[in-house]
């Protein structure tokens, strides 16, 4: 034992509705089991997999790291069998423990220590992760309750044992969808496959919990985001028309969230710190240089270019041309000859990046905006 929680990882089931083994399905460079099990690790977490059906095979192909093993001979009578299983290995030394079916590979990071810092606030709570108003995977179970599952004799499964204790729940909002998308069938497969392509971009939904319960944002913030997200999709559609590839969701979910930390100091890096932290380091690399590309307008990437210049196109919710935008800081920062040097030498550049979008456009971008 070296860690404070543990995750049983739940890989021993039949697979039956799948029609394959599941801990087996490939994702990215190995399995959705090797995925998990680099999600706890990551986040030091102790792993105890419980392995069933096929127990060789998942052996020998997972990538198992610094991990404990465990064998449940039960494994035809049910998932619940399994729990048990993990649980009964656990250590008087971890604290509190995560249940994770392996077939829910796609938490992410940032979700788990979401949890994990809301047990060390409330170590006697079951602490779960809720997104759309749903409880998702994993529950971070306190180890008081363990002796409980391992002596249940009542029927059911693990929710029968956490719904006897409904007082202790503390649910936790997160920005993870990840949390509710299992697999059953090769819809689902297909789905979480196309999900893990764009791990690093958030959806609307996941987004609204960003800047509702992440960042509290404010009304204003909101609807401004939503105005710099149209123009910048309008932009990034009439450029990926033209031939240049563009990543348009993930202009329009960078756009959306661009000011969450609006009222901060530096506000672009602290963004994009906060959405990297959250595992969503592509949206949070271009949020994180939008106010002015770090300086520089080369070695930027093209969807990082039309967030910093939709922004510039955007006063509160009102569209407005870059000579406007720039008067508009003069009369608010334009105090001292320094803060007037620094307003036109950003106008330049905007100007400069501009001129670089229409150039690859081959038209205004102030057309393409205005329809």
């Amino acid at each position: 034992m070296k860690a404070r929680y543990a995750a049983v990882v739940l890989a021993g089931g039949l697979s039956t509705r799948m029609k394959q083994l599941k801990p087996l399905l490939p994702l990215g460079e190995g399995t959705i089991t090797d995925h998990v099990i680099s999600t706890f690790l990551n986040t030091g977490v102790d792993v105890f997999l419980v392995v069933g059906y096929r127990q060789d095979e998942i052996k020998a192909a997972i990538k198992k790291g610094d991990i404990t093993i465990v064998y449940n001979p039960d494994y035809e009578q049910g998932m619940f069998t399994s729990v048990q299983a993990g649980v009964s290995r656990l250590s008087p030394g971890h604290q509190a423990f995560f249940i994770m079916p392996v077939d829910i590979p796609l938490v992410r990071p940032a979700t788990i220590r979401r949890l994990m810092n809301a047990a060390a606030k409330s170590p006697h709570n079951i602490v779960y992760p809720v997104f759309g108003k749903k409880r998702g995977h994993p529950p971070l179970i306190p180890a008081s309750v363990s002796q409980a599952i391992l002596a249940w004799d009542k029927g059911g499964s693990l929710k029968a044992v956490l719904d006897s204790r409904k007082k202790l729940a503390l649910e936790i909002s997160v920005p993870d969808s990840n949390v509710l998308l299992d697999i059953d069938s090769q819809d689902d497969y297909a789905a979480l496959l196309t999900r893990f392509q764009n791990y690093e971009v958030p959806t609307d939904e996941e987004c609204d919990v960003i800047l509702n319960d992440v960042c509290a944002a404010t009304p204003d913030i909101i609807r401004h985001g939503l105005k710099v997200s149209g123009v910048a999709v309008a932009i990034g559609r009439a450029l990926d028309t033209s031939g240049c590839k563009v990543d348009v969701e993930m202009v329009r979910m960078a756009a959306r969230l661009h000011d969450i930390a609006k009222g901060q100091r530096k506000h672009d890096i602290v963004g994009g710190r906060i959405l990297r932290d959250l595992g969503f380091g592509k949206v949070g690399d271009i949020v994180g240089i939008h106010t002015d590309l770090s300086g520089r307008n080369t070695g930027m990437s093209l969807e990082a270019k039309i967030v910093y210049l939709a922004d510039k196109f955007v006063e509160g919710e009102r569209l407005v041309s870059i000579e406007e935008r720039y008067r508009s800081s003069r009369r608010q920062f334009g105090l001292s000859p320094e803060i007037e040097k620094r307003i036109e030498r950003r106008k330049r550049r905007a100007l400069r990046v501009k001129k670089e979008l229409e150039n690859l456009l081959g038209g205004s971008l102030e057309s393409v905006i205005s329809r």
